[in-house]
């Protein structure tokens, strides 16, 4: 089976370059006009349709036409802890210039924000995720978070996070992984676009 995941439109704290983690922030007008104008990616019009139960990944799968998806806590992006609301220079003026590298930066998935929840922990539930949902045996289409999607591409390619993020993977776009039977992932195209709705050509 596939599974496409995407992440959710713009907010305001993207804009602004804040973690937002757990923390339930609408999308911006700018994310609202964005997403509306956007439809999945062919193949997946009747695939069966999950969603991180944050506010802007329902408002998104909303502006995408999703009718009633089935809300997944397993797709949340990663708790920050005590970086949520915070921009990286606000992070470093208050912890420090290492305060990456003492939470773990360079240690893959042992990386934990204070507070918050370790990369191998958001892997582990995005696992559990994929084993339940190729039992299923149905296509499907999940929207998540920039956390979801770069853990997803880490289970499937053995990317361990400790480097920068691989250039090819746009977590803009839509990641489309080949599940087997018992949920073991691999990728089946990276940075796919979104379809335009007719209105907006």
């Amino acid at each position: 089976m596939k599974l496409a995941l995407l992440r959710h439109g713009p907010t305001e704290w993207n804009a602004e370059g804040r973690i937002q983690g757990t923390i339930d922030i609408p999308l911006s007008a700018a994310g609202f006009a964005k997403m509306s104008a956007l439809l999945p990616p062919e193949g997946f019009e009747t695939a069966r349709r999950y969603c991180s139960p944050k506010l802007r990944a329902r408002q998104t799968a909303e502006c995408l036409g999703f009718t009633d998806p089935i809300l997944d806590a397993r797709l949340i992006e990663q708790n920050w802890g005590q970086w949520e609301g915070l921009t990286r220079a606000e992070m470093i003026a208050r912890d420090g210039d290492d305060a990456f590298e003492r939470a773990g930066a360079k240690r893959g998935v042992e990386f934990r924000p204070p507070g918050g929840e370790s990369t191998g922990e958001v892997q582990a539930r995005l696992q559990n995720f994929f084993t339940d949902i190729a039992a299923k045996g149905e296509d499907a289409i999940a929207v998540a978070h920039m956390g979801v999607l770069r853990a997803a591409y880490a289970i499937a390619t053995q990317w361990d996070h400790s480097a920068p993020m691989p250039p090819e993977l746009d977590v803009n776009a839509v990641v489309i992984l080949n599940l087997t039977e018992r949920g073991v992932p691999s990728i089946a195209a990276l940075n796919v676009p979104f379809r335009v709705k007719a209105a907006a050509l």
